[in-house]
């Protein structure tokens, strides 16, 4: 447990020694520049997070004043207050984009679940490693059809086609079609 505390942005204990330096005021221990640190990151993710609230209540505010409009028939009002529900939505979207940046950890994902990570790390995985018999200038035979002619399947940029047979794909759509398994269980075995 300590060792997370200790991991914890370390550019943030920076600042509170820079910041105890500035004011006069004596440097932190070791033992409390982390727990000092943790507490400044808690409490920018909890000002971000207030500001969310702030902006999700305005946005149901406007959605109400939007069909009181439409009701009335106020096309000038309907037209402002879509404009507002523009700008807040995009407040929206920077503070979201702000919280995940000041987020001091990422949470792992649950028992066998796939992210976005593993798949991008499948996909990435180098096509060559896949091939039983290599590669000659880049070409090889096709597994998909089980071709005979030895140019027929060509791998550029990690990404194979074959010629004969029309397939094409990357790295992780040749280890699924070639050991005939699922999507979910071919994204372990590469990432």
């Amino acid at each position: 447990m300590m060792n997370t505390w200790y991991d914890l942005n370390t550019r943030t204990r920076k600042t509170v020694r820079e910041y105890a330096k500035e004011n006069g005021y004596p440097e932190p221990s070791l033992a409390l520049q982390p727990i000092l640190s943790a507490l400044v990151v808690k409490h920018k993710l909890s000002i971000i997070c207030a500001e969310i609230d702030e902006i999700t209540d305005r946005l149901f505010l406007l959605h109400d004043r939007i069909d009181i409009a439409i009701e009335e028939g106020n096309l000038t009002c309907i037209v402002l207050l879509r404009e507002r529900l523009e700008e807040e939505k995009k407040k929206l979207a920077a503070m979201e984009r702000l919280l995940k940046m000041e987020a001091p950890m990422k949470q792992k994902p649950a028992e066998g679940e796939i992210t976005e990570e593993m798949i991008q790390r499948a996909r990435d995985y180098p096509f060559e490693n896949l091939l039983t018999e290599g590669l000659q200038r880049g070409r090889c035979r096709c597994k998909i059809h089980s071709g005979k002619n030895p140019t027929s399947f060509e791998v550029k940029n990690n990404y194979g086609r074959c010629h004969s047979c029309g397939w094409h794909g990357d790295a992780l759509k040749y280890f699924m079609d070639t050991q005939g398994i699922s999507f979910p269980e071919a994204v372990r075995k590469l990432s």
